[in-house]
This record gives C-alpha cells, sequence and structure tokens, in this order.
C-alpha cells in the first residue's frame, strides 16, 4: 500500500522523488524488521511493471539503507541490480564501487559472480581490454575455489575473447573445455550452459568453414534442445535454424540456405541480437549476388552499412559488406557511393586494429604465457640431456661472444670484425637465445627439439652474423637507461616509451618483439621482478595488500597483478610472502 501510494504521488513530486522515498522510507518500514523492509523494497524492485527509472530511485534507498546499516551484501545486491539498468560510464562506476565489498565479504560465490559479471559487462560494451583482465582473474580465482560452474562460464567468455580476435583455434579449445565440463552435468542451467557452448562452437566452426565439425555439432544441438523448456526451446530452435542456414550456404546450397535464414529472422529481431540479424542480411545479400540479384542484394548490404554508421562497429564477419557494395559503385558508376563505401571499409580496418592491438598482447601474456611456462620444463629437461662438453663449451662461447659484443657495442667499429669472429657470435647468441629465454618458449616441444640441432649446427661457409644497426644500438642503450631508472614502475604504454627513447611506436614495436619478446612481456616481467627483489630485502614491504604491490608497480589493477605474479613466478604474491616470512 505504501509504495503504490508512492506511485501516484510520482507525477506531481518528480523532481523530489528520491528524496521524498528517503524521508518517508523509516516511516512506512516501522515495525518491520531488517530482513523484511529488505525483502519489501526488493520486491518492488523486481516487479516488472515498475519503471527503470523508479527501480534506479529505489535502489539508491536500498543502497543507502544498507550502507547505513553497514551490510556489505546487500550494499552489493542493489549496485549489481543497478549496473544492469545505468549507461556505461555510471555502470563502471558502479563496479568500481562493488569491488571492495566484494573483498570484504567472506563470501567465494559473491567474488566468482562479480568477475564473470565484470568480464561479460566490459565485453558488451566492447571494453576487451578490462574484459580480459576480470577474464584472466576469474579463471585463476575459480581455479582456485574449485567452483567449475563459474570457472567453466569464463572459459566461455575468453573463448569469445579469442574468437572475437579470430585465434579460432584457441576459442575452439576453451569451448571444448567447458562443453566437456556442463555436457556431464544434470541441472537445468547446466543444460542451458552446453547448448551455449555447442552454439559457440558452431558459429567458430562456421568461420573457420569446417563443413564436417559444424554439421555434427548442429546435430548435437538438436539432440541437446529437445530436453529444453518450450518457451527457452523455441528460441534455440531459430538459432539453430540460423547455424543450418550457414551450413547450407557452406554446402552451396542456397535455396535451403535462404529458407533456413528466412525462418530463423523473425525471432532473431525480436531477441534483439541485432549483430546476427545483420548476419543473415549479409548471407541472403550474398545469395542474391549470387544469383545475379544485384540490386536485392544491395538492400541487405545497405542495412549493414546503415548499422555501421548507426552503432560506429561491426563484427569482423560483417567487413565483406564492403567488397561488395564497392564493387557495386564501381560497376555502376556510382563514384560518389563507392567512395563513402570505401571511407567505411578503412574505418571499419581501423576499429579491428584498435581492437585487435588491445586485446592481443594481453591475451598472449596473460593466458598463453602459463602455457609456456609448462613446456619451458620440458625444455629444462631436453637441455640437460645435453653433455657436459656441450655446456662448458657454450658458456665459454657465451662470455667470448658476450665480449665481443660489449667491445663492439662501446665503440661502434662493428665493420672491422673478422668474419670468424662474426661467426662465433651467431653461434652464441643462438644458444644464448635457447638457455636463457623463459617466456618465450615455443608452444610445441616438438618444435623446440628440432630448434636445439640447429642452434649447434648454425656455423656455415657462407654464415655471417647480424650486425646490430645504429638503431638498434640507440634502442638498446635507451632502454639499458630505462631499466636503471626503473621507468617501468610508472603506468607506461608503448607510445609513452616510444617518447622517451626519441623514436616512433612503428620503429620500437618490432625491435621489442624481436629483443624482448613484445612490449607487454617486457614492462610486466621488469616490474614482477622488481617486485621479487624488493620483497625479498625489505620486510615492510612484505605487510602491505596487494592493491598496494599493484599500485606501487605499474598502477595495475590488483587482479592483474596479482595474475602476472603467478604467470611468472610460478606461485601467487601470498603465498610468495608466507615463504619469505618463514625462511
Amino acid at each position: 500500500m505504501f509504495f503504490k501510494k508512492l506511485d501516484n504521488l510520482f507525477p506531481i513530486l518528480n523532481h523530489l522523488f528520491l528524496c521524498w522515498i528517503i524521508f518517508l522510507l523509516p516511516f512506512g518500514l516501522f515495525g518491520q524488521t531488517t530482513a523484511d523492509s529488505y525483502k519489501n523494497l526488493w520486491d518492488v524492485i523486481q516487479n516488472d511493471t515498475v519503471s527503470n527509472a523508479k527501480k534506479t530511485a529505489y535502489l539508491e534507498v536500498y543502497y543507502q539503507k544498507a550502507r547505513k546499516e553497514n551490510n556489505s551484501l546487500e550494499q552489493y545486491k542493489a549496485l549489481e541490480k543497478k549496473s544492469f539498468l545505468v549507461p556505461f560510464a555510471n555502470a563502471a562506476l558502479l563496479l568500481h564501487q562493488m569491488h571492495p565489498l566484494v573483498q570484504k565479504m567472506e563470501n567465494d560465490s559473491i567474488k566468482g559472480r562479480f568477475l564473470n559479471r565484470s568480464t561479460v559487462f566490459y565485453y558488451d560494451n566492447r571494453d576487451f581490454k578490462n574484459a580480459l583482465y576480470y577474464a584472466i582473474a576469474s579463471e585463476a580465482f575459480n581455479e582456485e575455489i574449485n567452483n567449475l560452474y563459474n570457472l567453466n562460464a569464463v572459459r566461455i567468455d575468453i573463448g569469445n575473447i579469442y574468437s572475437h580476435t579470430r585465434y579460432y583455434d584457441k576459442a575452439v579449445a576453451y569451448y571444448t573445455q567447458a562443453k566437456d565440463y556442463y555436457q556431464t552435468q544434470k541441472d537445468y542451467n547446466n543444460l542451458r550452459s552446453y547448448i551455449v557452448t555447442l552454439y559457440c562452437l558452431s558459429k567458430t566452426y562456421w568461420q573457420l568453414q569446417d563443413i564436417d565439425k559444424l554439421n555434427i555439432t548442429i546435430q548435437e544441438s538438436e539432440q541437446a534442445i529437445k530436453l529444453l523448456k518450450p518457451k527457452d526451446k523455441q528460441l534455440e530452435t531459430a538459432y539453430i535454424a540460423y547455424l543450418n542456414g550457414g551450413l547450407a550456404f557452406l554446402q552451396k546450397n542456397n535455396a535451403t540456405a535462404q529458407s533456413y535464414f528466412t525462418k530463423a529472422l523473425p525471432a532473431i529481431q525480436q531477441n534483439g541480437d541485432f549483430s546476427n540479424e545483420h548476419v543473415i542480411y549479409l548471407y541472403l545479400g550474398k545469395i542474391a549476388w549470387q544469383q545475379n540479384q544485384k540490386e536485392t542484394a544491395v538492400a541487405y548490404f545497405t542495412k549493414i552499412d546503415s548499422l555501421f554508421h548507426q552503432k560506429t562497429f561491426l563484427n569482423y564477419e560483417l567487413r565483406a559488406t564492403y567488397d561488395y557494395l564497392i564493387a557495386y559503385y564501381k560497376e555502376t558508376g556510382q563514384t560518389a557511393l563507392q567512395n563513402k563505401a570505401t571511407e567505411s571499409l578503412m574505418a571499419l580496418n581501423q576499429q579491428f586494429e584498435k581492437e585487435q592491438q588491445s586485446i592481443t598482447s594481453i591475451l598472449h601474456e596473460e593466458l598463453d604465457t602459463k602455457k609456456l611456462k609448462n613446456n619451458e620444463v620440458h625444455l629444462q629437461k631436453l637441455l640437460q640431456k645435453s653433455t657436459i662438453g656441450i655446456s662448458i663449451l657454450g658458456g665459454v662461447l657465451l662470455l667470448i661472444g658476450g665480449y665481443v659484443f660489449y667491445k663492439r657495442y662501446k665503440k661502434q667499429q662493428l665493420h672491422k670484425k673478422s668474419v670468424s669472429k662474426k661467426d662465433t657470435v651467431t653461434q652464441t647468441t643462438a644458444i644464448a637465445n635457447t638457455v636463457t629465454t623463459e617466456v618465450g618458449v615455443t608452444e610445441n616441444v616438438s618444435e623446440i627439439t628440432t630448434e636445439i640441432p640447429e642452434a649447434q649446427q648454425l656455423k656455415q661457409p657462407e654464415t655471417k652474423a647480424a650486425v646490430p644497426s645504429p638503431t638498434d644500438l640507440r634502442l638498446g642503450e635507451g632502454l639499458e637507461c630505462f631499466e636503471k631508472e626503473k621507468g617501468f614502475l610508472a603506468p607506461t604504454t608503448l607510445d609513452d616509451l616510444a617518447k622517451k627513447l626519441n623514436t616512433t611506436r612503428s620503429t620500437l614495436s618490432p625491435f621489442l618483439n624481436e629483443h624482448k619478446k613484445g612490449f607487454s612481456t617486457y614492462i610486466n616481467s621488469l616490474r614482477i621482478q622488481q617486485v621479487v627483489a624488493d620483497l625479498k630485502a625489505d620486510k615492510e614491504l612484505r605487510k602491505k595488500p596487494i592493491k598496494d604491490l599493484a599500485a606501487i608497480y605499474g598502477d595495475l589493477h590488483p587482479k592483474t597483478f596479482a595474475s602476472l605474479f603467478r604467470v611468472i613466478t610460478g606461485e601467487s604474491p601470498s603465498s610468495f610472502i608466507e615463504r619469505l616470512d618463514t625462511e
């Protein structure tokens, strides 16, 4: 009754709404228990007839009440719900408010949910860098507490990121892990997650044009959706038709593909899935184009172009639209439209490049390095099988080569060195790279075994040492100064470092890729090496919380810092500190 009266007053007191609720709430809840007051207000918030504007106001009241009572769980609950109702920028601020609440609560389920929620939130809003940070943290956390449901949920998220950056084989690996888990579970939520993984796999096989695997996965999906409730089965049936349309197109059965796409379209539109809706337009356009119905095809393609100008982004699979539009406008002599389509394609390519750069370095550094560290163990065992004589010879050659390189480096008289010394530098550099590389180990051990003999057989009559260019020498000196000054402790981008070294991004990036395993690996390795050294030397530093260490060593997100520390050292920061304290 209280809330009904409140709703009737809303049009009159719209500008004083929030203050009015806060004033009346204590009277409306008088005589109730705290649990009842939360429940009653939450029931109103959950009511579908209440507008989002009112829900947002109610949630603010809910949050302030919980904050006053120091109830972390109810504060979190209000902020989480509100994050679904407000624009991206506001929701991102709410996630930052939620983080310390999650840290205070001894509730692993809430922590896991927060990490997964953050991953999906940033991914849906195409902030892929933050999405990946939270995905990595979520995977590590759920592995630690053995929450297999959430662990496999985040594996789907990581698979989506791989798929978005077109590392389809890696996406398949993550999707398959999740599928294998959910397939063995019996409750309804696991069934739905199992069907989601089958859909993700099907889309990936479609992009790979793997007809056999796509066909098998669709058949598996058709069997699984039979177990769904009717309301869920209807939508999933539409997506099965969508996938069958893709399969038929790959099989060059255009009539069947067109029928499936047309059948799937209404439900996908009703679901608000504009991305897959426009994928259907793309394929209907391709079919019309192949039937020489180019005007019909262009009508579909222009829908996709309109979407791009409305959203200012597209998924990569829709890129082909502009190839058709440019060809059509060129063929029909519509130069202005051809130029416009070309400009759109260039803008789209820039979007893809930016997204790729924002994801790829973190993706490989954070996720692949764990696998590389495991393979490093195999490499070390392989190297231990070498004879003592070769080890001694390698060490001697390494010292000689280091001395020669030092003299050349300082005096810059590289052109005066003899061919025999160049051969020696080549051999020792190869051996040094094989022995000392920690992170840049190849993923496949069979590849490693073929690289070692090559390093030992580099001495050829025509072989000449790679002479460092003046630019490389200058960059090497600059990085040495950068490391001595500990510039890596401050937040640093590739552009920042290039500016410090008086060079350009395009010059520095290849140099770092060749000599330092890439910018991100270089910077983060320096940070973790420094914090390890400082923790060993400074007992007071060990008392600082992880968030403070993350701020000191690169101003990183605490979860990112912890993940990097674990990847590079093989143990978590807390475990490392505990071990130091016991020594």
